[in-house]
């Protein structure tokens, strides 16, 4: 039997599984999601696929690190980001390498593969307003939210609330506080809705859950308090250090539900605890986690392969029937 890792070779989180899947008796197949833009040789051929000009028909079990999105060409030059000339080719071309991969995955997922996770859960997970709606139904606590274009009812707001930060409605960028430069600027959000939420004090918890298993919980310890943890330099630098935390059974369950609603096997998920507050702030499909394994020896490299090979097992044994 082997699996495939759609990701990078140099990925020390695919480079992991596939260790963790070697030491199980299963091999590993990386394929590297930049695979089409290296000109490597892939093929649909009437029903089967070959990638390097091996045939994968017999992979049944995945884990999706990166999987490739269009991406319209851009570089830095004199503190502004422009485009490349040839940018709506190199476009379209990233266009037509994303179609490819994601009828693959797919095609995999009509097939009854196991897929770690799927991509349409991957890709919903871009679009945090329904996260908070998942996160809601399974009880958790989410902070005051809200997702407007309108100024005048995030002034409304931001009156009502007082402590107020801002992101992008899908994420990609570092929190900030909405401050009065932020609050004289508004008018420019019209075109574009920005989330709004009310800032929530607290340690940064990280909880790692493969299935119904939470195979890892800890609070993430900076130097200095920031509103967005992955702002710290020592965090950024990899000097961050963790602390295990022991989280009440009912935080636990809502970890679970929220994964289900979200469609998840794998998620990580991040919390502001307080006291005997817990407020959910989002689900991340592909989490980085190799530095609380590598740091604290928490197994999670070795629950998602065998979450992985046993669904493969699962696929195999029902295409038999």
């Amino acid at each position: 039997m082997r699996i495939g890792i759609f990701g990078a070779s140099t990925d020390l989180q695919g480079q992991s599984l596939a260790r963790e899947a070697k030491a199980l008796g299963v091999d590993s197949v990386i394929i590297e999601s930049d695979a089409l833009d290296q000109g490597l040789p892939l093929s649909f051929d009437d029903g089967s696929i070959f990638y390097r000009r091996q045939c994968m028909d017999d992979l049944r079990g995945f884990f999706l690190r990166f999987i490739p999105l269009p991406h319209v060409p851009t570089l830095q030059r004199d503190d502004e980001i422009v485009l490349y000339d040839d940018w709506y080719v190199n476009y379209m071309q990233s266009r037509e390498r994303a179609s490819v991969f994601l009828s693959w995955l797919l095609k995999l997922q009509h097939q009854g593969a196991m897929l770690v996770n799927p991509p349409h859960a991957a890709s919903v997970l871009q679009f945090k307003p329904f996260q908070l709606h998942a996160l809601r139904s399974s009880g958790a606590r989410v902070p005051r939210t809200l997702i407007s274009n309108d100024p005048e009812r995030v002034r409304a707001f931001h009156a009502e609330v007082k402590d107020v930060i801002y992101k992008p409605v899908m994420g990609g960028a570092i929190t900030q506080r909405l401050g009065e430069e932020a609050l004289a600027s508004l008018d420019a959000i019209t075109r574009s809705p920005v989330t709004f939420q009310e800032c929530v004090p607290g340690d940064d918890l990280r909880v790692m859950l493969v299935g119904d298993e939470i195979v890892s919980s800890v609070a993430i310890v900076t130097p200095e308090q920031h509103l967005d943890f992955r702002a710290d330099p020592a965090y950024k630098s990899g000097e961050a250090t963790y602390r295990e935390v022991k989280l009440p059974a009912a935080v636990e369950e809502q970890c679970r539900k929220a994964a289900r609603l979200c469609g998840l096997h794998f998620a990580g998920i991040d919390i502001k605890h307080q006291g005997d507050q817990y407020v959910f702030l989002e689900l991340n499909s592909s989490p980085m986690y190799y530095d609380v394994e590598y740091k604290l020896g928490h197994a999670i490299t070795a629950a998602l392969a065998r979450y992985i090979i046993e669904g493969a097992r699962r696929a195999e044994a029902s295409e038999k029937r």
